[in-house]
């Protein structure tokens, strides 16, 4: 198990960190084509909601996991709707980053929960989870009006998800032994 947890984390830290390079670049230059990146985020939408619904459905029998299913699902989604239509890139970004981002805090802060009892720097996956559901909800609801102020938006709030899972990633990649037996003994229990 030591080892699939090993892998999955090599996944998702070499994933936040090619998310973290697209939000760098968006931020940097928001004026290129917004079909362009469109069209590059769908890919990564679609690598990224593959990879977490394989990682899920690996790790049933650890945790139930309904929220990294479903944040695979609307990933894969979105990233359908980017290839379709990356001419709308300002609205659907806006909408499919904003729920993906909320799903994906969320499974840290069940997770978090879930190994509170045993790992002893849970609360700071609680504090990195409530940061990036936050950040999930102001990109959903973003007040700005204008494209270029939706993709730079969109690409700090990218940084800072990608940021706030790298961070989430190593700090489990730390405490491995101590995550994996936490989340055994909560099946157990939950059995």
């Amino acid at each position: 198990m030591k080892e699939y947890f090993r892998k999955t984390i090599t996944s998702i830290l070499i994933s936040s960190v090619i998310a973290f390079i697209l939000g760098l670049l968006m931020v940097a230059v928001p004026n290129i084509s917004l079909q362009a990146i469109g069209i590059v985020f769908g890919i990564y939408l679609l690598i990224h909601g593959s990879s977490l619904i394989i990682v899920s459905f690996m790790a049933h029998n650890i945790y139930v996991p309904f929220y990294g299913i479903m944040s695979g699902i609307l990933s894969i989604i979105a990233g359908i709707i980017m290839l379709a239509m990356p001419n709308v890139l300002s609205t659907v970004l806006t909408i499919a980053l904003g729920i993906w981002i909320i799903f994906s805090s969320i499974n840290v802060i069940s997770i978090s929960i879930s190994v509170r009892k045993r790992v002893p720097n849970w609360y700071l996956w609680l504090i990195l989870g409530i940061i990036d559901l936050i950040c999930g909800i102001i990109i959903l609801f973003n007040p700005f009006a204008s494209s270029i102020s939706i993709v730079v938006l969109a690409g700090i709030v990218m940084m800072v998800h990608s940021a706030v899972t790298f961070i989430d990633t190593l700090m489990i990649k730390k405490e491995i032994k101590e995550v994996t037996k936490a989340l055994e003994a909560n099946l157990k229990e939950a059995k």
